[in-house]
């Protein structure tokens, strides 16, 4: 199998990268075709044998070959929009592990989705206003057009004091979800700080209340592997912020817990290795990254 992902120089295509090569299975004829819009990135060298870099318009050219690609799977590392292109489409719709529908990428109708289908469950939707097109205004000492505004593809969601920020990345390729939690605190837009958390702990069970929902209510969001983003508000309630379907920037340190999205689409288990970092301790994502070394096969 030949394993796809763009936006090749992202953080989240870093961690598809170190996955396949920290595989327990390792199929022979493998390969990792990583794909970013730099024409210069086709230029660096490869960390493996079994990696290639390519230009995008090289993987789309790909994809538009049925024949060529016919052994292809998109791996979904990107925030997914080269989907929405014609050819990549068309081959992304053929598996369940990629497929995406417009409405993913819309934060409103995800909001309002989710409300829907998780009524009642633990982790809450931030009340979201229900159109996109608004008209902003100051609601005390305003005259006139004094601070008037319109807005278009616009999300309104309440405001929630954030007091702890959490990234849940899940793997349901089997018949039971897989949840792998932490705590982050992040710099730059980057999770700088991360502190494993148990599955079957508070939050992992609020989690697989809410993933368990999803699938009753909208099982296509639930296929495959996919992300959340969640905050916790200073009275200890739990919001949904993010649904991603794709692996979360930083998911490769979840390698020491057993998670590894290329070894369970080919039926192996990945080695647990928490005796290199406990639940509950703060570490710094680069010391996560140095430990990889230590894992691999």
């Amino acid at each position: 199998m030949r394993y796809m992902v763009f936006e090749a120089g992202g953080r989240a295509a870093l961690s598809a990268e170190l996955f396949f090569l920290h595989r327990a299975n390792r199929g022979d004829g493998d390969s990792l075709l990583l794909a970013d819009m730099d024409p210069l990135y086709r230029e660096v060298p490869a960390s493996d044998g079994a990696v290639v870099r390519m230009t995008e318009a090289d993987a789309i050219a790909l994809l538009a070959d049925q024949e060529a690609s016919r052994d292809v799977l998109i791996f979904p590392a990107d925030e997914l929009a080269r989907q929405s292109k014609r050819d990549v489409q068309a081959h992304a719709s053929s598996h369940p592990f990629s497929a995406v529908e417009p409405w993913y990428f819309r934060k409103r109708l995800m909001n309002e989705r989710l409300a829907d289908v998780t009524s009642g469950c633990t982790i809450r939707i931030p009340k979201t206003f229900s159109t996109e097109r608004i008209f902003l205004r100051p609601d005390t000492m305003s005259a006139g057009s004094h601070g008037v505004r319109g807005m278009e593809n616009t999300c309104i969601t309440e405001l929630v004091d954030v007091e702890r920020e959490y990234v849940v990345d899940v793997d349901w390729l089997g018949d039971e979800p897989a949840i792998y939690p932490r705590e982050v605190r992040i710099k730059h837009g980057y999770d700088k700080y991360i502190r494993f958390l148990p599955a079957d702990g508070p939050l992992g069970t609020a989690v697989h209340e809410f993933v368990r929902a999803m699938r009753a209510g909208c099982a296509p969001l639930t296929r495959g592997i996919f992300h959340l983003q969640l905050i916790e508000d200073r009275q200890g309630h739990l919001f949904f912020v993010e649904y991603s379907k794709r692996i979360s920037g930083t998911s490769a340190v979840n390698l020491v817990r057993g998670y590894n999205p290329f070894d369970t689409l080919a039926g192996a288990a990945t080695p647990v290795r928490l005796d290199l970092f406990a639940e509950g301790t703060w570490y710094r994502y680069e010391d996560l990254l140095l430990s990889m070394h230590s894992l691999r096969p």
